[in-house]
């Protein structure tokens, strides 16, 4: 017999699809992450090029893992498999800057309520694989919402890759960056409930406000430049602490 929603009944078969989709997310495959084990001697800003604080002592607690998909040449890295004309989300303003070669970008990752940094490393060329093999590395449990200009084709490479770890995340499009993608409503960050307290362009104000360091930053090594940085992450973090707790005051002593 056909369920009654509202005022229209769902055909039946309408109904079995529904139930086949279920079964097969059911019966998928789930790759467990490695378990969290801190890894001395891993915590080096000056050697590796990074420094998160997801923990005290900001060792990495798992091996990012190797697969095969990651050696092979494909044409379109932004994605694993051939995307359908109708997966395929090209951005209306596609053009991007590149930087040039030889120079280095910084990979960063923030809490959107708060504005606290919880660190960086550098990178070659940014790509999906930044965001997902720093969490896997740092974090024992991933946070339940990520935020990125990229979240259609990131939530992919997760779940392909760390399927038992990101399996509960969900995936969202920054504001600004969100208006450039034709993929499913489904990554608008606009949608959630008590989005007036995120601040998903977290990012963009950081880069702001670190242009002050960029000249004297391309005279540095590695390690002073390192040191430099972390010095800036303080700062901002101290600064953001401050500020949340005047809002709390404030609220506080609202009506």
């Amino acid at each position: 017999m056909p369920i009654l929603e509202g005022n229209n009944f769902v055909p039946d078969d309408v109904i079995t699809f529904i139930r086949y989709l279920i079964k097969c997310v059911a019966d998928m495959e789930i790759t467990q992450p490695d378990p969290a084990n801190p890894q001395p001697g891993t915590y080096n800003p000056a050697k590796y090029g990074r420094a998160y604080y997801f923990s005290e002592t900001g060792e990495k607690l798992r091996p990012v893992r190797k697969f095969t998909i990651d050696g092979e040449k494909r044409k379109n890295l932004a994605y694993d498999d051939p995307p359908l004309p109708h997966d395929n989300c090209e951005k209306y303003f596609s053009q991007t800057q590149i930087s040039a070669r030889g120079t280095s970008t910084l990979f960063l990752w923030f809490c959107p309520s708060h504005g606290h940094c919880y660190g960086f490393h550098m990178t070659n060329a940014e790509g999906r694989k930044d965001p997902s093999a720093s969490l896997y590395s740092h974090l024992e449990h991933p946070p339940t919402d990520i935020f990125y200009d990229f979240a259609c084709n990131l939530q992919e490479y997760c779940l392909n890759r760390e399927s038992g770890y990101y399996r509960c995340v969900r995936f969202f499009h920054d504001i600004f960056h969100g208006y450039s993608h034709k993929c499913s409503c489904a990554y608008r960050s606009s949608r959630l409930q008590g989005f007036d307290t995120i601040n998903s362009e977290i990012c963009e104000q950081f880069n702001s406000f670190i242009q002050c360091i960029k000249s004297s930053a391309r005279q540095m090594t590695q390690e002073h430049f390192c040191f430099y940085l972390q010095f800036f992450l303080h700062e901002w973090n101290e600064r953001k602490r401050k500020i949340s707790k005047r809002i709390a005051v404030a609220v506080a002593g609202g009506p």
